[in-house]
């Protein structure tokens, strides 16, 4: 490893340990509250707390991560997810941790991913410059690592679980995220921040002024807002029900997930190879329309689980390379100095996805069943492919506009 390119190894190596804490903390917590009070309801409720103080804090964030510096920043939100998740088997340990303490630190622990996931988004253009790296390459790395990060987490955090109890594998994923801390601030250069000379809301308005003054940017906002929301019906109510009343196994569930994470990830590094090559708006309209309508049109017709999981696994490699294509876009569109206010916006409009999408989908299975409602997201997802192609102002996802200038 050059010295050139030791920042953005670092940055992506400390994302993925900072995601693997993440992805096993939210595994045992909601496992730790089942066992200690047995009530689903709970469970439920202990994670829509995370989820909330994840959606407030991106939004709300952003000017702190231009501030701050997004080498600060991250290294304070590690800490602060540290000693959160610290935090819950120390008062279990002592005074006993009452149920308005765990969702306390519920929200503290969403609020504190926030930051580090806009600050460490908004480094990797001049740490990708350095190294010398095509852009899309570079992209592409920080979202295979946290892809693979999510992959590895959850068996792990099931592994830990059978071995020892949940506060002990509590205290061991605080010292990882503190570990992802020390990575950042060891390995990503801090970079100089002038004094803001204006307040807190008048940045966030700044960051929601220079959002919407680019209709492209827009525009990709709500498609990302639209497949999350449709993805996330399918993770959290779908797939589930599928699995249940179709398969009839949940060993069918474990083997959809795993194929579509793992079908994503090479997806992801096929990107990392061909992306610099390859016209953006080509890719994401090509990636959409497989990701999405032949998947749902799969399963809609129960062909049985080996054609299931292969109809998964082609929409699993094609939905890999959306993620680093949109981020090139943001990276080329967004003045450095609003990145942070301008990403914890975007990033807060697609965590919003998550609950929208649960809702949308049970909505949609309980009116007009399973199989309908697997039809209508495919036609919906074959819909976004067709306004990627038929609408001349996509045509800018190949133009990048950097400080205020276009160029081809």
């Amino acid at each position: 490893m050059t010295r050139r390119r030791a920042p953005i190894v670092l940055l992506w190596l400390s994302t993925g340990v900072s995601v693997l804490a993440t992805t096993v903390a939210l595994l045992v917590i909601p496992w730790f509250v089942l066992a200690l009070t047995g009530s689903a309801t709970l469970v439920g409720a202990v994670a829509a707390a995370e989820l909330a103080g994840l959606v407030a804090l991106a939004a709300m964030g952003g000017p702190l991560v231009d501030r701050l510096g997004a080498r600060r920043a991250a290294v304070g939100s590690d800490l602060a997810a540290a000693a959160v998740v610290a935090a819950i088997p120390l008062l279990h340990a002592t005074s006993g941790l009452a149920m308005w303490q765990l969702f306390v630190l519920a929200v503290l622990l969403g609020a504190s991913r926030a930051p580090g996931e806009t600050a460490r988004r908004a480094v990797v253009p001049e740490l990708i410059a350095v190294a010398g790296m095509p852009l899309e390459r570079g992209s592409a790395g920080i979202d295979a690592v946290t892809r693979a990060a999510r992959m590895i987490g959850a068996p792990l955090g099931g592994a830990a679980l059978a071995i020892v109890a949940e506060p002990i594998v509590l205290a061991w994923t605080a010292m990882v995220f503190a570990l992802a801390a020390g990575l950042v601030a060891v390995g990503v250069p801090g970079a100089r921040v002038s004094r803001p000379r204006t307040g807190y809301l008048d940045d966030l308005r700044d960051g929601a002024r220079a959002l919407l003054s680019d209709r492209l940017l827009v525009l990709t906002v709500v498609m990302v807002l639209l497949i999350n929301t449709l993805d996330l019906a399918a993770i959290s109510v779908f797939h589930p029900v599928y699995a249940a009343e179709v398969l009839g196994s949940p060993v069918a569930l474990g083997a959809i997930t795993g194929v579509m994470g793992g079908a994503a990830l090479l997806g992801n590094l096929g990107y990392t190879l061909l992306g610099p090559r390859l016209p953006r708006r080509l890719v994401l309209a090509t990636a959409i329309a497989i990701s999405g309508p032949p998947r749902y049109a799969v399963l809609a017709l129960e062909p049985g689980l080996p054609a299931v999981l292969v109809a998964v696994g082609v929409a699993g490699l094609a939905s890999g390379a959306i993620n680093p294509a949109l981020a090139v876009v943001a990276y080329e569109r967004v003045e450095p100095v609003m990145r942070g206010r301008v990403f914890g916006l975007t990033s807060a409009a697609a965590f919003a996805g998550g609950p929208v999408g649960a809702l949308v989908g049970g909505v949609l299975v309980d009116g007009v069943g399973l199989r309908t409602a697997l039809w209508a997201v495919a036609a919906v997802y074959l819909l976004v492919a067709a306004w990627l192609v038929a609408f001349p102002v996509w045509g800018g996802l190949d133009r990048a506009r950097v400080g205020g200038l276009l160029r081809d």
